[in-house]
């Protein structure tokens, strides 16, 4: 339940009445008598009045009406020292001040003025970036998870992958052990067989001898005595000789000494878990101050927009290495740095790569998408060529926003200042939401590029790059033989245009009042160079080609 506001005059007078208004100059509250002697008395009759309700909505608004030196009224503004000034801090601080106005009359415009707007602006920039930071911390946890899951998978992995080659090396040592035994074996085999085959045949001598003895003729005892004596002899040496050939045999299993580790439990880790720490890479805006910086950093003073002065220079190469044939038409540079191209093929994904090149994933979408641009720090417009309408899609959350018919193929797309813009036959205006605001006649085909106050597109059929503003009249127009066929192009912040030459396999940057460019970079032969986007905030230019390959990253150096 909200609170009650008394009437402060009656409270002075010791009875309690509720407020109805609340007057902003008085800071007290009013009942309905009250209210009326307050419009009718001279000195406050001007005062501002306001609902209790709506009272209760600034309540809590950190806004304080007193010096907070002096703890007397604020009634005076200087404004070359931009401080609020009670009527002790006048004579004392600011005597010799000659811009000191009565706050009543600094205050007079205040809801309008540029102050506010910064404000407000200020607060949602700080709130984006909160969100940001919100999201990034979200991302990290998840992060957190999936890599503690891919280690339990690849600790579990790994445990399977050693059992089983534990299990072979067991099978392997096995069957070598079947083997030795087998032939060990089968040498006592052969000597048992050799010596039963000899004990049979002395049985049988020696139940000869017994009858021979027993019945035969003394000639005959005489003869076969000496012919078995023979016999009996060379069983004897074939024994012997039998016998210097055997062996005994004792088996030793000699462990393998990682295994014996294993065994004695010598191995005292299955491994390290190793944690690094590395500084969060977050595009954290800051409001006029980072702006001015970003100008002077990027584009320093001496710098006029001359492109003999721009320069690039490498962060990285990489390949888009996916299954099935590539077609890259678009690509983007997202606000955490993450680098997103669009694959017009039978593939309806976005593939995300890193700032060094690694890939990431894939990001599902509507259909085979054809042009990227970034609208804000978590959301993207796509084209879908042919399908005849683009989105607005959030990639944090992987969700579309908003779908948007345009009644014809669109391709490439641009954004500035809260506006979107789509190459068809023209090109197509929309808000930030997606609202159709206009067209514009622009000849060109398939990209577009949009700056602060001019629209840049290429005419690959005449080999020209043209600059219009922003009602569609054409400024200038760009054409050298050194560039042919012109297809993705950016510009930066002086208006000067990067564009790629697709078939002369290179990529120039136009200045931007037309009249001259520089040749920035030259393309193998067996490449197909495609197009570039510019990341203004972080001052890179990122390159594809139509295949995927030889895709590259620079920095863009003004000197």
């Amino acid at each position: 339940m909200a609170s009650v506001i008394s009437c402060g005059p009656c409270l002075y007078d010791e009875t309690h009445q509720n407020a109805s208004k609340w007057c902003t100059s008085c800071e007290e509250g009013l009942c309905k008598d009250c209210e009326k002697t307050h419009r009718k008395t001279k000195t406050t009759r001007d005062h501002k009045l306001i609902s209790i309700d709506n009272y209760r909505k600034i309540k809590d608004v950190p806004i304080s009406l007193d010096c907070s030196v002096h703890d007397k009224k604020l009634e005076w503004f200087c404004k070359s020292h931009d401080k609020t000034l009670c009527v002790v801090c006048l004579p004392t601080e600011h005597r010799s001040c000659s811009d000191v106005i009565p706050i009543d009359v600094a205050a007079a415009k205040s809801r309008q003025s540029t102050a506010m707007s910064d404000l407000q602006e200020a607060i949602e920039v700080t709130l984006r970036n909160i969100t940001l930071c919100i999201s990034n911390r979200n991302t990290a946890r998840k992060d957190i998870e999936k890599q503690e899951k891919d280690i339990r998978t690849i600790v579990k992995v790994t445990r399977t992958k050693i059992n089983n080659y534990l299990d072979k090396l067991e099978e392997k040592l096995i069957q070598t052990l079947a083997s030795e035994s087998e032939t060990c074996n089968s040498k006592c085999n052969n000597f048992l067989q050799q010596f039963n085959t000899q004990e049979v045949k002395m049985i049988k001598l020696k139940d000869q001898v017994y009858q021979m003895k027993e019945f035969a003729s003394d000639l005959q005892v005489f003869l076969g005595t000496r012919q078995i004596d023979k016999l009996v002899m060379s069983e004897t040496e074939s024994i012997k000789t039998a016998a210097k050939s055997m062996y005994d045999y004792k088996f030793n299993l000699v462990l393998n000494s990682d295994i014996q580790k294993l065994s004695n439990a010598l191995v005292k880790e299955f491994g390290d878990i190793q944690v690094t720490e590395h500084t969060t890479d977050l595009d954290l805006k800051e409001l006029k101050i980072e702006q001015a910086q970003m100008h002077q950093n990027v584009q320093p003073p001496s710098y006029h927009g001359n492109v003999a002065g721009v320069k690039l220079k490498l962060i990285t190469k990489f390949d888009i290495k996916q299954e099935g044939f590539m077609f890259i038409t678009g690509c983007a540079v997202l606000p955490n740095g993450h680098l997103l191209f669009a694959n017009y093929t039978n593939k309806q994904n976005l593939f995300e790569y890193s700032e060094d090149g690694n890939y990431i994933g894939s990001i599902h979408v509507s259909a085979h998408s054809y042009d990227i641009t970034v609208l804000d720090f978590e959301r993207i417009a796509i084209t879908y060529g042919n399908k005849r309408f683009f989105e607005i899609f959030n990639y944090r959350k992987n969700l579309v926003e908003k779908k948007i018919e345009t009644g014809g193929d669109c391709y490439g797309l641009s954004q500035s200042n809260g506006k979107i813009y789509v190459r068809q036959d023209q090109v197509g205006v929309f808000d930030i939401m997606g609202k159709k605001l206009c067209n514009r006649a622009i000849s060109g085909t398939l990209f577009i590029s949009a700056s602060k106050n001019n629209l840049f597109s290429p005419n690959c059929s005449n080999n020209n790059v043209c600059c219009f503003d922003m009602n569609g009249h054409e400024k200038w127009n760009f054409h050298d033989d050194f560039l042919r066929r012109p297809y993705g192009l950016a510009n930066d912040r002086s208006g000067n245009v990067f564009v790629v030459g697709c078939v002369s396999k290179n990529l120039i940057v136009v200045q931007h009042d037309g009249k001259t460019y520089k040749n920035l970079l030259n393309f193998d032969k067996h490449s197909s160079p495609r197009g570039v986007c510019y990341n203004e905030d972080r001052n890179i230019l990122l390159y594809y080609d139509e295949e995927g390959d030889h895709c590259a990253l620079y920095s863009v150096l003004y000197t």
